[in-house]
C-alpha cells in the first residue's frame, strides 16, 4: 500500500532530479547576490521583496514555517543566503526549476527499524503456543504467533517493552533498547490461577486485536478437567458446549455447526484431514487429549488459507514432545486405558511424543459369554506419534502419525473339528466358529519442513497422506464328517488422499502480516468392492474381488491473504482462495473472496465483521442424523456438482478484565447445490442415479459467549438462537423444511472450580430444543374381507406428509466430575470420579410410533414412544499417573 509520505517522497525525488538537470546547463540563480530595500518583515513580505529584485518566483508548501516577523542580518546577500535566514527555524529544501524556486519542508529523518523475532513456548514442556499475542506496550504495535509458534515484529529503534500473552498462561515481558535485529523467545508458565488484573493497559490483546470472527481456542489443560462419559475425556464433546455447535443426538460425538451438516466440517490433525472422527459409533472421538497441544474451531470469518468445507475448521495440533526431560502419563478407566510418553531423543536436537489407547470391553465380554453359543463384543484403539528434529536454528523437521481402528463382531455356531493337517491317526481338534463383523479406521501421516529464511519470512512445506477405510463381512464354516468348507465375504470402501502443501508467512511490518501458499491433493474414492474367499478341505478354490471401480479427483488451491492495520482502531484481513477440481472429463473452479475486519471502540471493546465464500468438492449421503461408517462419501464427478456457501457475520467482543470476555455474534449462511437421496438412503447404484437431487438452504442465528479463562473459577456460558432450513424440488413437494439439525435454542455451560492444589470440581450443563425428525402423519389399513380376521391383523401403510414434521422433546443434561490430585514419589496421581447425566433425565435418542393393544377390549391405540440410551446416571472412575 502506497502511503502519502511515499507519494511526497516520489514527487520530491522527481523534482530534485529535474532541478539537477536544469542546473547542469546553467549557473544556479540561488547563488546570485541581490540588495533588498527592507531588512525585516513577515515571511511572505521578504519573499515578495526578493521577487521584486529578481526575475524569479517562489512556490512553497503550506507546511513550511510562515513567520509574522523576521529580522535579517544584512540587506545584501545571495538568494540562498536570504532563504536560509528566513527558514532558519524550519528546515526546508530548495528546488530550482527554470525561474521558479520551490520550497518544500524537509521530512524528518525516519528512525531506523529493526526486527524482533522468535518463538513462544510452554516453559514446562517446550510445546509451542500458537496464536500467542506479542506486542510493544509503548506503541501498541503487535502480532500473533503462527501455527508453529513463530512471530516477527518490526519496531523503531529505541526503548521497547515487549509483552507476550496466551490464554491461561502468565504473561511475559522483556524490556530492551532496540539497536539491531534481535531474537527473543518467550517461555510462558501455564497458570489458570493467575490473579485477575483490572488495569486496562495490562489486558492481553489476543482476543480483541485479531480480525477473526467465530474462532475459539480451548486449552487442552481445560479440556482435561471436563466431566466425561465413562471417564473418556473427549475434545469433540467439549466443543459441543460452545454456542453455534450441537451434537445432533444424545451422546453422539459429531458436530453440526451453524446449521451445517456433519460432512461440512474440516478436521485437521497436524494439517492432515481426518474423514471419520468417531469411535464407538460417535460416543467417543478419535482425538486422544493426552496427545494434543492445541485445539481451535473456526465457525465463520474463514481466513483464505482454509478451504474445502462449508461450515467449520477444527484445527488440532499434536504435541512436539518435551525438549528437556522424559514425561509420561498412564491412565486406567472403565472403558479404556492409555499410555503417553514424550521427551528428548537427542539433547537439544530431537524430541518425540507417543500416545496409545485401547478399549477392553471385548477382553471382559468374551469370557462372560463363554457359555453362550453367540458372543458379541467390540473394541477400538488408536495411536499418535510425532518426532520433531531441529536441523538448525532456522530449520525444523516434523513427522506425525495417527492410526486407529474400531471393530464390532458377533461369533456363533461354535464347533470343534479335526485338524486335517495331521497324520490320519492324529487326534488334534480345532475350535472354529462363524462370525459377522464390521469396522472402520483412519491412518494419517505427514512430513513437514519449517524454515526461517530471515527475520520476516517463514515457510512450511509438507507432504501427507490420509486413508479412511470401512469394512463389513461374515465367515461361515460348513462341517461334515468328511468335509470342512470355509466361506468368507467382505465388503470394503474408503477414501485415500495424497497431499503436498507449501505455506509462507511474511511479516512485512507491524501493519502487514502476509500469508500465501498452495496445495495439491490426489483423491481416490473407493465406492465399494466385495471380496470372496472359499476353501474346500483347507484347499483354496476361490479368491475373487468384485467391483472396486475407483473414482479419482485432483484438487488444487492457491491463496493469498494480508492481515493489515489501516489505523490504530481499524484492522482488516483481506484474502482470496482459488480452487480447482479435476475429475474424469470435467474441471470445476471456484474463486472464494474472504474479508474480515475489526474496529476498536475502546482498548477493550471491538466490533468485528466478516464475509466468506466456501466451496466443497464432496458430499456425504447419510440415512440418519447420526454419522455412521456406512454413510457414503460422494465426490464431485462429471455429473455431480460441488456445493457452495456464503456466510456473513458481525459481532462484538468485550474483554472487560484480564482473562474475562463477552462476545456476541450474528450470522447468515446461504447454501447451494446441497445433495440428498430422494429415498433417504446412504447407498446408491451410480452417480447419476435418479435417487439424487440438489437443493438450497440457509441458516441464521445469534450467539452469546461469556468466557472466564483464569482464576479459581474458570469456564463459560454459551447461548445460541438459530434457524436452519432446506429446500429440494423433489423432496417435501418442493416446500421449505427444517434441517435435521435445526435447534432453535441451545445452552452450554462449563465451569471448573479449584478448591486447592489437590481438588477441583467440574460441571457441565447443556440444554437444547429438540431436533426435528420425520414421522408418519397418517396410517392406512389395507382393505380385506371380514373373514380375514380382526383389524389388528390387517396390513397397513404409513403416509408421510412433510419432511421433519415433528420436533423431539427438549434435551437437557448435567455432568459432574471431581479430580483428586496428590504428589507421590513417582509423580502426580489423579483420581477422577463423576456422574454422566447426573439427575437421570431421559433424553430421547429417537422417537417412533407403536401400537398398544388393550388386552381386555382389544382396542388398538397408536402411541408415540421414545428410546433413551442413557436413562439413568452413569458413574465413572479413572486413575491417572503423570511422571
Amino acid at each position: 500500500m502506497i502511503t502519502s509520505r511515499a507519494i511526497k517522497t516520489l514527487i520530491f525525488i522527481f523534482l530534485l532530479v529535474m532541478g539537477g538537470i536544469v542546473g547542469s546547463h546553467s549557473q544556479s540563480i540561488l547563488n546570485k547576490y541581490i540588495t533588498l530595500d527592507i531588512r525585516s518583515g513577515s515571511t511572505p513580505t521578504i519573499l515578495s521583496a526578493i521577487e521584486a529584485q529578481t526575475d524569479v518566483s517562489f512556490s512553497y508548501s503550506n507546511k513550511v514555517c510562515i513567520l509574522d516577523f523576521i529580522e535579517l542580518s544584512t540587506n545584501r546577500n545571495t538568494i540562498v543566503g536570504f532563504l536560509n535566514e528566513i527558514f532558519a527555524t524550519c528546515p526546508v529544501e530548495f528546488i530550482e526549476k527554470k525561474k521558479k524556486i520551490i520550497i518544500l519542508p524537509l521530512s524528518p529523518a525516519s528512525p531506523k527499524v529493526y526486527v524482533i523475532s522468535g518463538f513462544v513456548k510452554n516453559i514446562e514442556n517446550g510445546e509451542i503456543l500458537l496464536g500467542s499475542s506479542v506486542y510493544d506496550a509503548l506503541t501498541w504495535e503487535g502480532t500473533t504467533t503462527n501455527n508453529f509458534g513463530f512471530y516477527s515484529l518490526s519496531l523503531a529503534a529505541g526503548e521497547v517493552i515487549l509483552n507476550c500473552s496466551f490464554v491461561g498462561y502468565q504473561p511475559g515481558q522483556k524490556v530492551l533498547e532496540l539497536t539491531s535485529d534481535t531474537t527473543i523467545n518467550f517461555n510462558l508458565l501455564y497458570n489458570t490461577q493467575l490473579n485477575e488484573v483490572p488495569i486496562i493497559g495490562n489486558i492481553a490483546k489476543e482476543g480483541i486485536n485479531t480480525t477473526r470472527t467465530g474462532t475459539i481456542t480451548v486449552p487442552v489443560e481445560q479440556i482435561q478437567k471436563f466431566p466425561s462419559f465413562l471417564g473418556e475425556v473427549d475434545v469433540i464433546k467439549t466443543l459441543q458446549l460452545l454456542p453455534g455447535i450441537n451434537s445432533g443426538n444424545e451422546g453422539v460425538g459429531g458436530l453440526f455447526v451453524r446449521g451445517g451438516s456433519i460432512d461440512q466440517n474440516l478436521y485437521l490433525l497436524d494439517d492432515v484431514p481426518v474423514y471419520n472422527i468417531s469411535h464407538l459409533f460417535g460416543f467417543f472421538s478419535v482425538f486422544n487429549a493426552d496427545a494434543l497441544n492445541n485445539i481451535s474451531v473456526t465457525k465463520g470469518g474463514f481466513p483464505a488459507r482454509y478451504g474445502g468445507r462449508l461450515s467449520s475448521v477444527v484445527d488440532i495440533r499434536m504435541k512436539d514432545g518435551n525438549s528437556t526431560k522424559l514425561n509420561g502419563t498412564v491412565s486406567i478407566g472403565m472403558m479404556s486405558s492409555k499410555l503417553a510418553l514424550d521427551g528428548p531423543l537427542f539433547k537439544n536436537k530431537t524430541t518425540f511424543s507417543l500416545s496409545v489407547r485401547r478399549s477392553y470391553f471385548d477382553v471382559f465380554a468374551m469370557p462372560i459369554q463363554a457359555q453362550r453359543n453367540t458372543r458379541t463384543a467390540f473394541y477400538f484403539y488408536d495411536a499418535n506419534a510425532k518426532i520433531t528434529h531441529k536441523l538448525s536454528d532456522k530449520s525444523k523437521l516434523y513427522m506425525s502419525f495417527y492410526g486407529g481402528l474400531d471393530k464390532f463382531y458377533s461369533r456363533y455356531n461354535y464347533n470343534q473339528v479335526r485338524n486335517p493337517n495331521q497324520p490320519n491317526d492324529g487326534k488334534e481338534m480345532l475350535k472354529v466358529n462363524d462370525q459377522g463383523y464390521s469396522g472402520w479406521g483412519n491412518v494419517v501421516g505427514s512430513l513437514r519442513w519449517n524454515r526461517i529464511y530471515n527475520e520476516k519470512l517463514f515457510s512450511n512445506i509438507s507432504v501427507a497422506f490420509s486413508n479412511y477405510n470401512y469394512f463389513v463381512g461374515y465367515e461361515e464354516h460348513s462341517i461334515t464328517p468328511d468335509l470342512w468348507n470355509y466361506f468368507e465375504q467382505e465388503y470394503r470402501s474408503g477414501i485415500r488422499d495424497l497431499m503436498a502443501k507449501v505455506n509462507y508467512d511474511y511479516f512485512l511490518n507491524p501493519s502487514h502480516h502476509i500469508r500465501f501458499g498452495a496445495s495439491y491433493t490426489n483423491h481416490t474414492f473407493n465406492p465399494g468392492f466385495d471380496i470372496l474367499r472359499r476353501t474346500q478341505n483347507t484347499t483354496t478354490v476361490l479368491d475373487s474381488t468384485f467391483g472396486g471401480n475407483n473414482v479419482y479427483g485432483h484438487e488444487m488451491f492457491l491463496y493469498l491473504e494480508d492481515d493489515f492495520q489501516l489505523s490504530q482502531r481499524l484492522k482488516v484481513n483481506v484474502g482470496l482462495h482459488t480452487s480447482l477440481y479435476h475429475t474424469k472429463n470435467k474441471t470445476y473452479n471456484s474463486v472464494q473472496p474472504r474479508l474480515s475486519a475489526r474496529f476498536l471502540l475502546t482498548p477493550t471493546i471491538a466490533i468485528k465483521a466478516a464475509y466468506s465464500k466456501m466451496t466443497q468438492y464432496m458430499h456425504l449421503l447419510g440415512s440418519s442424523s447420526v454419522s455412521l461408517p456406512t454413510d457414503l462419501w460422494i465426490p464431485v464427478t462429471d455429473n455431480i456438482k460441488p456445493q457452495h456457501a456464503d456466510q456473513y457475520a458481525t459481532g462484538l467482543k468485550w474483554q472487560f478484565s484480564q482473562g474475562f470476555d463477552l462476545s456476541v455474534e450474528g450470522y447468515i449462511k446461504k447454501y447451494d447445490n446441497l445433495l440428498i437421496s430422494v429415498y433417504n438412503r446412504s447407498v446408491i447404484n451410480n452417480e447419476d442415479s435418479e435417487e439424487l437431487t440438489y437443493g438450497t438452504g440457509y441458516s441464521k442465528g445469534i450467539e452469546f459467549l461469556l468466557h472466564k479463562k483464569i482464576g479459581d473459577l474458570t469456564g463459560w456460558i454459551g447461548y445460541s438462537l438459530s434457524k436452519s432450513r432446506q429446500q429440494f424440488n423433489r423432496i417435501n413437494e418442493g416446500k421449505e423444511f427444517p434441517s435435521s439439525n435445526d435447534r432453535v435454542h441451545s445452552v452450554g455451560i462449563f465451569s471448573n472450580y479449584r478448591f486447592n492444589d489437590k481438588v477441583d470440581l467440574g460441571l457441565t450443563w447443556s440444554f437444547g430444543t429438540g431436533n426435528t425428525v420425520t414421522l408418519p402423519s397418517q396410517k392406512f389399513f389395507v382393505p380385506n374381507l371380514p373373514t380375514q380376521g380382526n383389524e389388528t391383523n390387517r396390513a397397513y401403510s404409513e403416509y408421510i406428509g412433510q419432511i421433519n414434521n415433528y420436533r423431539m422433546p427438549v434435551f437437557h443434561r448435567m455432568d459432574v466430575g471431581v479430580n483428586f490430585k496428590k504428589k507421590n514419589k513417582l509423580g502426580e496421581r489423579t483420581w477422577s470420579i463423576g456422574l454422566y447425566n447426573t439427575y437421570g433425565h431421559q433424553n430421547a435418542f429417537s422417537v417412533y410410533f407403536a401400537n398398544e393393544v388393550n388386552e381386555s377390549t382389544g382396542e388398538v391405540t397408536r402411541q408415540l414412544k421414545q428410546l433413551s440410551i442413557f436413562p439413568v446416571p452413569l458413574p465413572y472412575i479413572r486413575y491417572t499417573l503423570k511422571f
